[in-house]
């Protein structure tokens, strides 16, 4: 009698031209989804790669000059100062995310590279080199992410708002349940049943978007994915059940179902976005530009007296030639406006962390807001994987400094023999157990959701309410 209801309800389902009308506009919402994540990871990478080879041709300009000047003077190999190989920075670029196609979360925010140098370390990282219409990037891209999270409740629930409501309105409720089979079940076997179509093209999704990845662990990640909107799913075919066994008609299901998804798609993010803002409020990026400027003009003006403080404290270091002792002033003063802007710095970042660990420790009071967490961080586009790149790249921004303050200072040479004894940064991706665990806790938090709901379409569908349920 299960199987029969359950292949019934599909047999139905797919006379129902309205369902396949949402079938093939859910189709197309979610290939364009993975157009638009296709095409922006194809950006990242470009941008990435962009300013790869634009530091790469910078030093090899330099190293065409070295060669020249080492033929000129008779195979000896002339060297530049070191302070103008360092002041033209090198490059620390991100790779591609594991599966971009899935969502483009901070990728359009925060830049895939940056370029070290010595004298740069006191300005603010500027997250964006190119202009961006400013309520593109509020509403966010629309990926498949973006279909999954927002758009993929309302079809489901285009599809199974009326399971019981409508068969109330009808009559024909008593009939079906005067069958033997439990209220429960007989709803469970058609919910299952009208989903299961949006929930394998959800899937087949998240496959493709996999299919276009080259990153060795992409594909548990995916597996990852499909699991998050598998739970994701259950948990609003729960809460349709739930709202089944209380409304009275179709039309009161409807409106109830779709407030829900208001308050749980729209408002509760909302709330938590504008609480974690209110509760943690990161210091004005135009304050931290501000700062460093006003340092820097202090700096300035006691310019000399700053220099001549250092090498009395390190006279080893000073420079032997006038062009030197512009570009050691330079660093000294760049060090200077570093230590008074860093406060500030570390407060924008310390905040920021506050923000991110309050989202992520409230972020079950929307399925949503977990949801969106979880296929971010397996997109490799959330904010943990950029957290990291940003910590390697002050580590890299330290070890370039490093590498060239006493030869800076002391207007050493530089040759082509010195290249590879440069710092070159390298991009560890965070482990595993990290994502992994993050994930894994996503996905048990809404299926926790989803068995709240579920146990109240249980106790509501239960046997001794038969009459009043189809009544």
């Amino acid at each position: 009698m299960s199987w029969n209801i359950f292949l019934l309800e599909l047999r139905l389902l797919a006379r129902d031209k309205s369902a396949w009308v949402l079938l093939v506009l859910f189709a197309g919402t979610v290939s364009y989804g993975i157009s638009n994540g296709k095409a922006a990871g194809v950006r990242v990478s470009d941008a990435g790669e962009g300013a790869r080879d634009a530091v790469t041709k910078s030093h090899n300009n330099i190293k065409q000059a070295l060669r020249k000047r080492a033929e000129n003077s008779g195979g000896q190999q002339a060297a530049y100062p070191s302070d103008y190989v360092a002041s033209r920075g090198f490059s620390a670029v991100m790779p591609p995310a594991p599966i971009p196609a899935l969502a483009v979360g901070q990728s359009d925010l925060s830049p895939p590279s940056e370029v070290v140098s010595i004298f740069g370390s006191s300005k603010p990282a500027e997250n964006r080199a190119e202009i961006e219409n400013p309520s593109h990037l509020l509403s966010g891209s629309f990926d498949l992410a973006f279909v999954l999270i927002w758009l993929f409740p309302l079809f489901l629930l285009g599809l199974t708002y009326d399971l019981m409501a409508g068969d109330r309105e009808t009559g024909t409720l008593r009939i079906a349940l005067a069958q033997g089979i439990s209220p429960f079940g007989w709803m469970l076997r058609r919910s299952i049943a009208r989903s299961l179509p949006l929930v394998i093209v959800a899937c087949l999704a998240v496959l493709i978007a996999w299919s276009s990845s080259e990153a060795e662990v992409a594909f548990a990640r995916a597996a990852f994915a499909i699991g998050v909107v598998v739970a994701y799913s259950l948990f609003w075919i729960a809460l349709s059940m739930a709202v089944n066994t209380v409304a009275k008609g179709a039309a009161s299901a409807a409106t109830a179902l779709g407030s829900a998804w208001v308050l749980f798609v729209l408002v509760a993010p909302t709330l938590l976005n504008v609480a974690v803002e209110a509760t943690y409020p990161t210091p004005s990026r135009a304050e931290l530009v501000a700062a460093a400027r006003q340092e820097a003009l202090v700096v300035e003006k006691k310019a000399r007296d700053v220099a001549n403080s250092f090498y009395e404290s390190h006279p080893e270091l000073a420079p032997k030639n006038r062009r030197g002792m512009i570009f050691s002033q330079r660093l000294i003063r760049e060090q200077e406006v570093f230590e008074a802007v860093s406060p500030t710095i570390e407060k924008f970042d310390s905040q920021v962390e506050e923000q991110q660990a309050t989202v992520a420790k409230w972020r079950f009071i929307s399925p949503a807001i977990a949801a969106h967490e979880a296929l971010t961080d397996l997109a490799g586009t959330g904010y943990w994987r950029y957290r990291a790149f940003r910590e390697q790249v002050e580590g890299y921004e330290k070890a370039i400094t490093d590498h060239f303050h006493d030869k800076v200072h002391r207007g050493d040479g530089f040759t082509l023999n010195d290249y590879p004894l440069v710092p070159q940064f390298q991009f560890e991706e965070p482990d595993n157990d990290e994502w992994t665990s993050r994930a894994g806790v996503g996905i048990a938090g809404i299926l926790g959701l989803a068995v709240v709901f579920g146990l109240w379409a249980l106790v509501g569908l239960r046997s001794s309410r038969m009459g009043r349920l189809s009544a």
